[in-house]
């Protein structure tokens, strides 16, 4: 299966790079540092994907592996980077209050949230 994936590299590459730009552009409110916070989350762990099915380094943050490294390490590091591109695509502000602002919280509360 990974050979396969690795024959369609660069369009996988290239779809992941316009799948973020795209709900990047649908999902704009105005809000422009959480539209480049999106996208470059997006593309950020998108190259590490694909810099792993290329075999290239694959590198989320400050460090990497190389591609003489092991390769199980390579492939874990790159399902966490695919995993976290997943988790910015269907991240949502409003998600996120949810989440962190408690039901019945104080009207103030809810003002430095937004």
């Amino acid at each position: 299966m990974l050979s396969e994936l690795k024959r369609y590299k660069h369009a996988i590459g290239l779809t992941l790079l316009v799948v973020a730009l795209v709900a990047g552009f649908l999902r704009f409110n105005g809000d422009r540092e959480r539209f480049f916070a999106m996208v470059l989350g997006q593309i950020w762990f998108g190259q590490a994907v694909y810099n792993y099915l290329r075999d290239g380094w694959v590198t989320i943050g400050p460090g990497g592996m190389a591609p003489e490294d092991n390769p199980m390490h390579r492939a874990v590091l790159a399902g966490v980077a695919m995993f976290l591109y997943v988790l910015v695509f269907f991240s949502s502000k409003d998600k996120a209050n949810r989440w962190f602002v408690p039901e019945g919280s104080p009207q103030i509360y809810s003002r430095l949230c937004a």
